[in-house]
């Protein structure tokens, strides 16, 4: 288990010999990593391992609410206004499992009526049809790994999905979610300014309320980095940002972090909590920090 848990309410500075000190904790969102995949994809640095048959569901669920209460001394106070299921797939847990550990976070932290609660997901069947029962369990916001609707741009990057898949995902995410983010993908090997563009008009029309596009890189210790595979040019990739950051900016998204655009008031509270404070409380195997 790790946890990054710079606590804020205890900080004080020395101005002109007098010390400062908040007086109020600033809030705190809570990252909770679940480390297994069905595949690991060959452009992933992430610390996440092949599942290779049954998770052990039961004991990583007790581990993380007692992992938890060892650290509620130290965040006394700190309203939870977040909470960030992160892998990995947290979508490979059933909603049973969800369901107890949000449950735990209410009981033990002092987590927000009105908290962002979100959970990453794989757009294969058996995840897409546990949507309605994350929802159920208090998930309210679902983060889908698209990466691309082109079963060739989709193969290329290893991922166990493919575009009918997404597209399925995507619209399930919008019928059991009234906030959801899409993640993509550019500069794709063998991909196209067009066909990158075609991606992000095909995200649009499922009226996603928040989307992640990010330009793949070749990370080191990843199977991409080992056997590089042929990506477009720099120049391309340029111009694939520029026409996809002015096609958002046009559809009223805007782009608050690098990576990340969303519609008026649909900015990821987890990522802000983090920007604005540079404090979470991580935990898990290989929480990050």
């Amino acid at each position: 288990m790790a946890r990054t848990i710079p606590i804020f309410a205890e900080k004080a500075a020395a101005t002109s010999g007098t010390a400062l000190e908040f007086r109020i904790s600033p809030p705190l969102a809570l990252y909770v990593h679940i480390p297994w995949c069905v595949q690991k994809c060959p452009y992933c640095d992430f610390n996440s391992h092949e599942a290779n048959g049954t998770i052990p569901e039961r004991e990583y669920v007790d581990a993380l609410i007692a992992d938890l209460q060892s650290a509620l001394p130290l965040i006394w106070g700190r309203p939870v206004v977040s909470v960030f299921f992160g892998g990995g797939t947290p979508s490979l847990l059933s909603p049973a499992a969800i369901d107890e550990l949000i449950a735990a976070f209410r009981a033990l932290a002092m987590l927000a009526p009105d908290a962002e609660i979100t959970l990453e997901a794989n757009p294969g069947t058996v995840e897409a049809e546990k949507f309605a029962g994350f929802r159920a369990a208090g998930v309210n916001r679902l983060s889908l790994g698209i990466q691309s609707f082109n079963d060739e741009h989709l193969k290329a990057l290893g991922r166990i999905h493919g575009a009918a898949e997404a597209k399925r995902a995507a619209q399930l995410a919008g019928e059991h979610f009234g906030s959801f983010n899409l993640d993509l993908m550019y500069g794709l090997p063998g991909q196209t300014h067009e066909q990158a563009l075609t991606d992000i008009e095909t995200a649009l029309s499922f009226s996603p309320t928040h989307l992640s596009c990010y330009q793949l890189t070749l990370e080191p210790n990843t199977r991409f980095a080992a056997f590089p595979p042929e990506l477009p040019e720099g120049d391309i990739c340029a111009d694939m940002q520029e026409s996809i950051e002015a096609r958002l900016a046009a559809a009223g998204f805007a782009n608050y972090e690098t990576s990340a655009f969303a519609q008026t008031g649909k900015q990821c509270k987890h990522n802000l909590n983090y920007w604005y404070f540079g404090d979470y409380l991580g935990f898990g195997a290989g929480a990050q920090s």
